[in-house]
């Protein structure tokens, strides 16, 4: 009879363990529901059009670095030689030699490019502004105020953009305008007197019918200051004013 009782405890208590494993289980289901459902995590979809068409950036079959207007804004990048601190194997470099400007753009892919800025001297990367070509290093370098994109494509695009992208091609996709009113811009001061102002402006015309204005200024001192030397044999040269690049 003794057996049989410590039997029937141990049934007992084995039936019962499951249920209160359950009702402790309970509390948590609940706390865990009850959470909010974190945001997903990845890479955003960029939308790009190296192929003549819009594509995901991660469908297309081409070495690409892409960067949206946001990112750009995020790294503070205003024209297209900056883009060489951001996209690998990319060099772009605003001080040509001997050019004089900054505006004259000397581009490498993979090692391959040309850093030439006379006007019989086709370059090596092809920089395309909406689809039109521009076909000198010179002016190249453009300011970027009112980008929605822009395309890195890396080695021989020949087949899609042409002639002189042996090395590969940059293409600069300005943004749409907006069917509403919409004003963004910013102003940039720095050292040696830099004074930026840019903005980009959308203006709805009539139904069907939209218009953006982009304006950019910039001023800024020179580094050098060129002091007149104090000897009186000057006094029978021309004063170093009287050339133009004085400064």
């Amino acid at each position: 009879m003794r057996y049989k009782t410590l039997a029937i405890l141990l049934s007992s208590s084995a039936l019962a363990a499951p249920a209160i494993a359950q009702d402790a289980t309970a509390p948590a289901a609940n706390a865990a529901a009850a959470q909010p459902t974190p945001a997903p995590q990845g890479i955003g979809e960029i939308v790009v059009t190296a192929q003549k068409r819009a594509e995901n950036v991660q469908k297309v079959p081409i070495a690409i670095s892409a960067f949206t207007s946001q990112a750009l804004r995020e790294r503070a990048v205003g024209n297209i030689a900056q883009l060489s601190a951001i996209a690998p194997n990319v060099n772009l470099d605003a001080g040509t030699p001997f050019s004089g400007s900054t505006a004259v753009l000397s581009a490498y892919i993979r090692g391959i490019g040309s850093d030439d800025f006379a006007f019989n001297i086709d370059p090596g990367v092809g920089i395309y502004l909406d689809g039109v070509y521009l076909a000198r290093t010179v002016g190249a370098n453009q300011d970027l105020p009112d980008v929605d994109r822009i395309e890195i494509l890396k080695g021989p695009q020949g087949t899609l953009f042409g002639r002189n992208t042996i090395g590969g091609a940059i293409s600069i996709v300005t943004h749409d305008p907006g069917k509403e009113f919409h004003f963004t811009g910013d102003v940039t001061t720095g050292s040696y007197g830099l004074l930026q102002a840019r903005g980009t402006v959308d203006l709805p015309i009539t139904d069907g019918l939209y218009s953006s204005l982009t304006f950019g200024v910039r001023s800024r001192d020179g580094y050098l200051k060129r002091i007149p030397y104090p000897d009186q044999r000057a006094n029978n040269a021309p004063s170093f004013g009287a050339f133009s690049a004085a400064g």
